[in-house]
């Protein structure tokens, strides 16, 4: 009778353990995030500024094919840096 009294208590603690450890992944799930949605007006202005830099850099390049002037490929490149900065700085948070 004292051993099914000491398995029995044995149990009980290891599913209580069980229950506690269910409860703190329950909570620390809640608090997670994505980086995204911990930053998103950051992460959506820099999105921008890439976009519109490649943009723009794109219509001079069109509009100047023949002498290239005023440099657009400068802003063709800075916003190409700028995206892959952006993509590479979200998934290193996103981890």
């Amino acid at each position: 009778m004292k051993d099914e009294n000491e398995k029995q208590i044995s149990l009980d603690i290891l599913k209580h353990i069980e229950k506690l450890s269910d409860q703190i992944n329950s909570i620390m799930s809640v608090k997670t995030k994505s980086v995204f949605r911990r930053y998103p007006l950051t992460f959506m202005l820099f999105i921008l500024v890439g976009v519109v830099a490649v943009s723009e850099g794109l219509k001079e390049i069109i509009t100047h094919i023949s002498f290239f002037d005023g440099h657009p490929w400068k802003l063709f490149f800075a916003g190409i840096v700028i995206l892959i900065a952006t993509g590479t700085v979200y998934q290193k948070l996103d981890k």
